[in-house]
């Protein structure tokens, strides 16, 4: 139960409804009573007087006036519980949704996504099958057996004391073999979502597919999953099938044995005629509420394994946020310095002792191997990760500093590894600004280049993206995402090694564009290509995680190092290619 104290603030503020959903389930609960007491009362008449078609109508109608009020009142009560529970879980997505957009990288990093999106999907549903299914079983059943059984015993103690102590065994057996189910469901869900990830990533990479020819090599293997899957579903549906079987028998059995104790206490003249048959009424009253006793324990346990889940995203603090000492700031400027930084993974290293000052409205470009750190730096700007030690300015005040949003809010930033949603092109250009004109649009459309690829779409810009951007080349990729930096506006400006795609001639005119928008801008460039490269304003190579050289373009050719052997073998590999031409 401690699992489900974090639904207590959803529960005081749903209080009211939830209150006057219980005495309507009270309500309902004596309701239910009348009908089998009016049944052994006309019995009892019948028996004493004779058939009448009067006593018949009167009686007839006396159970069928209850049995409407019984119906109102658990349509009331399903009414508000249930309501109850579908508003805690909207609420509950919410805030798990918003969680889950202030965590940071490094959470992303040690979660899978497919958890993340069972936390969002099964294990909220699983929280309001508790709240809503779950709560009015739990309440109806229980007023049910105790306003029933308090009748029953009262009728006669012997018998009563035998049907309250046979039929709690119903409900003992459901909750043993729906452990057992619930353990196999598990395992079917498991298998369901195995088979669709596969499903998933070769939609996702039918290209590679297609071009490696392993379209029968990856039906093979989603054919062993899709076995597996329906081996787990046969394991499911032959224990399932068990349950109700065993039901009916454990039901029969105690049906027969109060028949037997019941006839005699008829015999002997203990019960009466019209109590007997009142009692076997009640009996059959308390038939399911028993049943629906068992399957709420499945509930309770599987909703409070769910909202366990579910708090620990909601209770997890992010390692990235705005302190709270930190004050409103204006507008970022675009200053940047590194003091002294250094990031380190575990034991290891991947930036030490790195100093570096970008002015306002300069070009710095950062260029290394692969490994060397580049992207690491940068993310530090607007702190995607904070530094292991030494600090990084932004205007100079340290990024800790500076409200989280704001900061993000001057940075405009076109990763490595490009993103796009599933949304039409135009809203992915928009993205950061979305009520940009088309002017704007226009504009940062024709600064990356992209503006000669739109009218080869199917709607233009109205085109719908494919997941991740699938339907896009990666160099039209890449050039979206410029064009949504560009159009963001944003005092600084990272490229990280945005043009990795996109031809050496496109990726020119791109910078020539962007050099011309990017005036009193600060730009960080992180490239492969010296061409890329050599007009910034600074240069600085990184190598194991530290500056080992720095300057213009002319400067670092002349110094004959890193850099300029770098160069060298770009303007061999150009030659080469135009040999082979």
């Amino acid at each position: 139960m401690r699992n489900l104290l974090p639904l207590m603030p959803y529960l005081r503020r749903h209080r009211l409804l939830i209150g006057i959903g219980v005495l309507v389930a009270a309500l309902s609960a004596g309701f239910s009573t009348i009908p089998p007491y009016l049944l052994g009362q006309a019995v009892e008449e019948l028996n004493a007087g004779g058939v009448t078609t009067s006593l018949l109508l009167r009686y007839s109608g006396l159970i069928l006036a209850a049995a409407v009020m019984d119906s109102i009142f658990k349509f009331g009560m399903r009414r508000l519980v249930g309501g109850s529970s579908y508003a805690i879980e909207y609420e509950l997505r919410n805030d798990l949704f918003g969680q889950f957009l202030r965590l940071d990288q490094g959470f992303y990093g040690s979660n899978h996504t497919g958890d993340l999106m069972a936390r969002m999907t099964n294990d909220l549903s699983a929280v309001r099958q508790l709240l809503g299914p779950g709560v009015t079983s739990i309440v109806s059943s229980g007023l049910t057996f105790l306003f029933v059984g308090v009748l029953m015993l009262r009728m006669d103690l012997q018998l009563g004391l035998l049907a309250l102590i046979l039929l709690p065994l119903i409900s003992a057996t459901f909750v043993i073999l729906g452990e057992r189910l619930r353990d196999r469901f598990r395992l079917v869900q498991d298998q369901f979502g195995h088979i669709s990830t596969r499903a998933q990533e070769n939609f996702s990479g039918i290209r590679t597919i297609k071009a490696y020819a392993q379209e029968e090599a990856e039906l093979n293997v989603f054919g062993e999953a899709n076995r597996e899957y329906q081996k787990l579903n046969l394991s499911y549906v032959l224990l399932s099938a068990l349950v109700w079987p065993l039901m009916t028998l454990l039901l029969t059995l105690t049906v027969a044995l109060v028949l037997i104790v019941g006839g005699q206490a008829v015999a002997t003249g203990r019960l009466s005629l019209g109590d007997f048959v009142r009692f076997n009424a009640y009996l059959g009253l308390l038939t399911w509420p028993m049943i629906a006793l068992g399957w709420t324990v499945n509930l309770l346990q599987q909703g409070s394994a769910s909202m366990a889940r579910i708090a620990e995203v909601l209770h997890r603090p992010p390692t990235i946020a705005t302190g709270r000492e930190v004050q409103p700031r204006g507008k970022v400027v675009g200053a940047v310095e590194f003091r002294n930084v250094g990031v380190r993974y575990g034991d290891t290293w991947v930036l030490r002792n790195v100093s570096l000052l970008i002015p306002t409205g300069s070009t710095t470009a950062v260029v290394g191997a692969t490994g060397a750190g580049k992207t690491t730096l940068t993310n530090l700007i607007a702190r995607v990760q904070d530094p292991t030690e030494g600090q990084v300015l932004v205007d100079g005040l340290d990024v800790r500093e500076w409200p989280l949003e704001t900061l993000r809010s001057g940075i405009g930033y076109v990763p490595q590894d490009t993103f796009l949603f599933s949304v039409p092109l135009h809203e992915n250009v928009t993205f950061g600004r979305p009520d940009a004109d088309d002017a704007a649009v226009d504009e940062a459309l024709l600064v990356s280049q992209l503006v000669n690829d739109v009218p080869q779409f199917p709607s233009g810009l109205r085109t719908m993206i494919g997941e991740r951007g699938v339907t896009l080349s990666g160099g039209q990729k890449q050039r979206a995402a410029i064009a949504r930096a560009v159009l963001r506006e944003a005092a600084i400006t990272v490229l990280d090694d945005a043009m990795s795609s996109v031809d050496t001639h496109t990726a020119a005119e791109i910078l020539r564009n962007l050099r011309k928008v990017m005036q009193g801008r600060t730009s960080i460039l992180i490239a492969q290509r010296i061409a890329t490269v050599k007009d910034a304003d600074q240069i600085v190579v990184l190598h194991n995680g530290a500056i080992v050289e720095r300057g213009t373009h002319a400067e670092l050719v002349q110094l004959n190092g890193r850099y300029a052997g770098m160069y060298k073998r770009e303007l061999l590999q150009a030659e080469l290619e135009e040999t082979e031409q």
